[in-house]
């Protein structure tokens, strides 16, 4: 009888029962989904890691619905940069700067050879918002005519192709700046700011779900200037911040400060503001991090004291200074040396870095917030110390 008994217990052990073999089999279907909702949730970095367990774990992190959701890092800037051109000339090109040890980038070359095959001869990044990009494109005939073009350099999509709104008085300086959210990445809206010897008037605005182009009246003061293709900008909570670079009939406050404001403008193009900036901030910069808008100042002379406000209060515009730093000090100079100077360029979306360039070593630095510590990133080489478009990759599919 004991063998008998014995013998049924390993006999069962073989075989698992009917509801064990169920629940079994379940798990197994269960098991790529519950793989995807985690993978979705990890940074992209380690995504990547991931792909060199298994030809099936390559397979998991390689799916788009996963790479859509994974958490993006900044992964470099768009550039310029020195190209040969033939013939011993040399010319600037865009170039894509890699930010190698802060965040890998989801793809190998983020480079915008994708729209040149359609043909055009040359990509002017004009604003990167929410990883996608807006450029201005020449078409490759001998012609002055050129389009918008909106693209996502992460899937190499071209997302449209819109002509050029004319201003026949000031057509180079109309600036055109990007609205997209890629928590909701179903529209996105281009703004085109007219500009006259008197300002803007007319703004001009595509939105991605009517196809169109819309024409409206700007509600900031007739005066407003913004600087072209280097006017700063910053998307933020629908909103679109940029600052105003008029200076011709300069307020000064009750203390002989002088006033600067940054105006606004919802995607509706129905809510339109300004907010004065923080004192002293003539050669600043403003930038968001972590969902808050901060403005930033550095000296051109003495110590190179770096000044970072953070805008505590939105309605009424509060400001509040957050940090002071010498440059001087944390490099260790004695003093400073002649055509010394540094331009802030960016600020780190999700933690509290500050980017700068030193103009005389050409280097990029950062400067963290927190733990007050400089840190020098890489040199520049041929690349121009302006117009760095911060990129953070999206994987959004094309608004239909």
């Amino acid at each position: 009888m004991e063998k008998r008994k014995k013998a049924e217990e390993d006999e069962e052990q073989k075989q698992p029962p009917a509801a064990a073999a169920a629940a079994e089999s379940s798990w197994g279907d269960l098991l790529p989904e519950i793989l995807r909702e985690i993978l979705s949730r990890v940074p992209y970095r380690s995504l990547c890691r991931f792909r060199c367990v298994s030809t099936a774990w390559l397979a998991l992190c390689s799916d788009p619905a996963v790479r859509r959701r994974s958490p993006q890092t900044l992964s470099g800037f768009f550039c310029y940069s020195q190209h040969d051109v033939g013939g011993g000339q040399r010319r600037d090109g865009l170039g894509f700067l890699n930010l190698s040890g802060w965040g890998r980038p989801l793809v190998d070359d983020p480079s915008l050879r994708f729209v040149r095959v359609r043909g055009y001869c040359d990509v002017t990044p004009l604003h990167c918002c929410g990883g996608i990009l807006l450029c201005y494109c020449e078409k490759a005939a001998m012609s002055d005519d050129g389009n918008y073009v909106v693209c996502n350099p992460a899937t190499k999509e071209v997302w449209a192709v819109l002509p050029v709104p004319r201003n026949k008085i000031m057509m180079r300086l109309n600036t055109a700046r990007l609205c997209f959210d890629p928590a909701a990445p179903g529209r996105f809206v281009v703004f085109v700011f007219l500009q006259s010897f008197r300002g803007i008037q007319t703004v001009e605005a595509y939105a991605s779900d009517t196809g169109r182009w819309t024409s409206m009246r700007s509600e900031w003061s007739p005066k407003t200037l913004l600087l072209g293709e280097d006017s700063e900008c910053v998307f933020l909570n629908g909103t679109l911040h940029l600052v105003d670079a008029d200076h011709s009939d300069a307020d000064f406050d009750w203390e002989g400060n002088l006033i600067r404001w940054m105006v606004t403008v919802d995607m509706e193009g129905k809510t339109w503001r300004k907010i004065r900036l923080p004192d002293s901030i003539y050669n600043g910069f403003i930038g968001q991090s972590q969902g808050r808008l901060y403005a930033t100042h550095v000296e051109t002379e003495g110590r190179c004291q770096l000044s970072i406000w953070v805008l505590e209060d939105y309605a009424s515009g509060q400001w509040t200074l957050k940090c002071t730093a010498s440059i001087l000090e944390l490099l260790g100079r004695p003093h400073h040396e002649p055509g010394e100077h540094y331009t802030l360029i960016a600020i780190h979306p999700e933690c509290s870095l500050i980017f700068l360039v030193a103009s005389r070593e050409k280097t990029l630095m950062s400067y963290d917030m927190d733990t007050s510590k400089l840190s020098i990133i890489c040199t520049l080489g041929d690349r121009q110390p302006r117009r760095f478009q911060p990129y953070i990759p999206c994987f959004a599919e094309k608004p239909r």
